[in-house]
């Protein structure tokens, strides 16, 4: 009896010990758990894992950051002394390396190097993560994705040309280069499935705006979404048009006809914002020009804004203390750097002005070139161009568009370095790098006039993003631009030619040697700064 007692406790006790052992198993996890961790559940609630990579995407388009100084300096050398000067828009005032600089054509490859990098180190690996957890699982997500890619490597093509973009994140010790149609191809994949994708999202679900709390440009409104990746996919098929004039055809055409559009009104201008999603940040041009005293007005826009006597100027610079505007002309020699900064104006920005993307203007510029070459662009040409203007000067503040669009006398004036005026930075009257092209549209006029004419107010417009500019000056060679005074390019770039790429970055011939090499051989060229890219067909 007692033997018996003693098995049926010893039982009891197993009994217990394998019962405990099944409610510890089942509570491993959370007994396991580091309470302060974020487990792959959490992470998905409301898009955690996928939109902490959106405002790093956003914030390395054009570059900004909160770190202090850290994003304006490098929004200085991969914007601003490229496309910001290189276009006409603005003028250095410091002498770095003794003149010897990107602005002069001798390029420095920590200057040239930037903008590779912040597309792919900033912007691909943030597309990389977001495609990995919501190509499949949250398609919309991915959308969005593709189409900030798209924005970020058509600025990273138009610069340098070919680009490792189908071979990125597959691995291995070489990444090869695409050329530069195969990159745009790609482009215009992105922004189809984008907008495709986004469509089908609005349909069922109108309203949502589940990225909401990530997005720093439209707050996660996807309807906005879509008429920014329409409008980017005009934008792109207008620049390959020399290359490939059917594939522009059929994409703008595409563009403008969807249901939802392209960009029409102010109201949808793409803007990257300070404070949303939590992202506080100052505009890089604000630090550019006041706290590093390194940019001023450009001489072509004084240029242009004084002889057209244009009531934008007042919104875009600051009057200089003579009362004047005045601008600095672009690749001269300084000899000290005070002498170009008092006496020119000065940018009309502020800390916690937006950075903006695209606008309504610049697409109606783009559809009226659409409309000269006998596209369907929902409008004429002359129609869409003043309606270009009329939109450009509401977003500026500016009155007596009216009287602007009717006058048919007033041309860009001459240029007078007031730092300098005796030396041959001054254009005269009868230059032939001064335009003579005016305001009012003219219907009988030649296909060369009406577009120089397109492309001199869209230059304007697109202020001040001077990239873009940059891109569509070496794609129409409108507006005239005037040419590097201390040119030290050694005899690449003859005068008045203009800079034609950016070299390919110096990291990349130290890490990818076997792929940028692949690069080269499809640039249709040496890797120098003299190459035209693909679809750049003037001389």
């Amino acid at each position: 009896m007692k033997k018996n007692i003693l098995l049926i406790k010893s039982a009891l006790y197993c009994l217990t010990a394998v019962m405990m052992l099944q409610s510890c198993t089942k509570k491993f996890e959370e007994f396991n758990t580091n309470p302060g961790t974020a487990t792959s559940e959490m992470m998905e609630y409301d898009y955690l894992s996928t939109g902490v990579f959106f405002p790093q995407m956003q914030q390395n388009i054009f570059p900004v950051a909160q770190q202090p100084n850290f994003g304006d300096e490098m929004y200085q050398i991969t914007q601003n002394l490229a496309g910001d000067v290189y276009s006409g828009y603005m003028g250095a005032s410091n002498n770095w390396f003794g003149n010897a600089n990107n602005t002069t054509y001798a390029m420095i490859p920590t200057w040239y190097n930037a903008a590779f990098g912040r597309s792919f180190l900033g912007v691909m690996p943030a597309w990389l993560s977001i495609k990995r957890k919501s190509e499949f699982a949250n398609p919309h997500v991915y959308a969005l994705a593709q189409i900030l890619k798209a924005m970020s490597l058509h600025r990273t093509t138009d610069m340098y040309g070919p680009l490792p973009v189908t071979d990125f994140g597959n691995g291995g010790f070489t990444t090869r280069y695409d050329n530069q149609e195969v990159v745009y191809d790609s482009l215009f994949s992105a922004l189809n499935y984008g907008i495709r994708t986004l469509t089908e999202y609005v349909s069922l679900y109108p309203g949502q705006r589940p990225m909401q709390k990530y997005d720093l440009v439209y707050g996660g409104d996807y309807v906005k979404w879509i008429k920014f990746a329409n409008s980017l996919k005009l934008r792109l098929a207008m620049r390959i048009v020399d290359a490939n004039p059917a594939k522009a055809r059929q994409y703008a055409e595409e563009a403008v006809s969807h249901p939802v559009g392209v960009i029409t009104d102010n109201a949808d201008n793409a803007m990257l914002v300070s404070g949303a999603g939590g992202v506080n940040f100052n505009n890089p041009l604000y630090i550019i020009c006041f706290n590093f005293d390194d940019i001023r007005m450009g001489a072509n826009m004084e240029s242009f804004l004084r002889g057209y006597n244009d009531p934008r100027a007042d919104f875009m610079f600051n009057k200089a203390p003579d009362g004047q505007f005045h601008g600095i002309r672009n690749g001269i020699s300084i000899a000290n750097k005070a002498a170009y900064t008092a006496p020119f104006s000065t940018l009309n920005v502020a800390a916690n002005t937006p950075v903006r993307w695209m606008s309504a203007a610049e697409i109606y510029f783009l559809r009226s070139e659409g409309a000269m070459r006998g596209w369907n662009m929902n409008g004429t040409a002359q129609q869409l161009y003043e309606q270009g203007i009329t939109t450009s000067f509401a977003q500026w503040g500016a009155s007596n568009a009216a009287a602007y669009i009717n006058n048919s006398t007033n041309v860009p004036a001459p240029y007078t370095d007031v730092a300098a005026p005796g030396t041959g930075n001054n254009i005269a009257a009868n230059s032939a790098a001064l335009s003579t092209i005016t305001i009012q549209w003219q219907e009988a006029a030649t296909t060369a006039v009406k577009l120089e004419r397109i492309h001199t107010q869209k230059w304007i417009a697109v202020y001040p993003d001077g990239q873009e500019a940059w891109s569509e000056f070496r794609r129409t060679a409108y507006p005239k631009i005037f040419p590097v005074v201390f040119n030290q390019s050694g005899g690449l770039i003859a005068p008045p030619a203009h800079i034609k790429r950016l070299p390919f970055p110096q990291t990349e011939y130290q890490s990818n040697s076997a792929g940028v090499a692949t690069g080269v051989s499809v640039l249709g060229g040496p890797d120098n700064i003299a190459t035209s890219l693909w679809w750049d067909r003037t001389p």
